[in-house]
Order: C-alpha cells, then structure tokens, then sequence
C-alpha cells in the first residue's frame, strides 16, 4: 500500500517524482470535489416522476405526458439549483428533504415563477392568497409528483454537492 504525503516543493515533473518510489502525491486542487451534473440529474428525476404519474397514475394523453414532463424538467432544474445553495452552506439531509419539498411544490405550482414574483410580493400593501385555489392543488393528483420528487431532489442534490461549512 502506497503513503500518502504532499508532493515536493518544486518537482521538476509530476510523473517523475512518483515513479517506483510507492509514494502518492497530492497537488494544489487535487482534493478539490468536483460537484457537476446535480442540475441535469435532478432534471431527470422530476421529468421522470411526472412521467410516471401522468402515464400510470392520472392516465393522460400521450402530449400532456410530454408537455408535464417539460414543465417537471424545468422545475427539478431550479428546485437544485435553489438546494444548491443549501447543500454548500451545510443543510444536512432532513432539512434538504424539507426544503426540497417546499421549494419543489412553490415551483411547481406556479407559486414562485421568478424573481419579479418576488418584487410583487415585497411591494404589495395587501396580500391576497387563494387558499381554497391552494388546497385544492396540494390535495390534487397533480401534486404526487412535487410532493415526492421535493424529499428526493433535496437528497440527490445532498449527496452531490460538497459542503463548504467550516468546521
């Protein structure tokens, strides 16, 4: 089994200085984990939930199924990014679960479509919420899919994104 030390100040080639001696080297950014590919992955997940539902739970047509899934990818796409920033300040996995399914669900709903959204909401003097329009969606078929792929999105998005916490 090989040691593991730091490689030498000035190695005159990186090949060389680890060649037959047993020793492996570790440079600058060799540590680094590399976290790509959360996004697309977490895209797949939720297009492939939504299919899931359309196709075998609510029984669509075969253009609903595509248009959802479109919607689902779109919205699994921004749900990790949003967790993203999450992960990297530290969120363990149940409040990534947590947040997956909040944030998930607001997207998805059409409850949160972007940032002048929020301006509206900070600049209003009276807040209007339909809460008849909003328990009939969570407690519709249509939010199966969200309501599942929010917990799992959060984990994938966990495991795929390395924490920057201090420790």
């Amino acid at each position: 089994m090989a040691d593991i030390v730091t490689a030498p100040a000035n190695p005159v080639n990186k090949a060389d200085t680890a060649a037959g001696s047993g020793v492996k080297y570790y440079y600058m950014g060799d540590e680094k984990q590399k976290s790509g590919g959360y996004k697309l992955g977490s895209a797949m997940i939720w297009a492939a939930g939504q299919w899931a539902v359309c196709w075998f739970v609510t029984e669509d047509s075969l253009l609903h199924t595509i248009s959802a899934c479109f919607s689902a990818f779109f919205a699994g796409w921004t749900t990790s990014s949003m967790l993203g920033r999450f992960a990297r300040w530290g969120a363990n996995a149940g409040v990534m679960m947590i947040l997956g399914l909040l944030v998930g669900l607001a997207i998805f709903s059409g409850a949160f479509s972007g940032v002048s959204t929020l301006i509206d909401l900070v600049r209003t003097k009276e807040l209007k919420v339909d809460w008849d329009g909003l328990q009939a969606f969570l407690l519709s078929k249509a939010a199966l899919a969200p309501a599942a792929m929010g917990p799992l999105s959060g984990l994938y998005v966990r495991m795929r994104v390395p924490s920057t916490k201090k420790k």
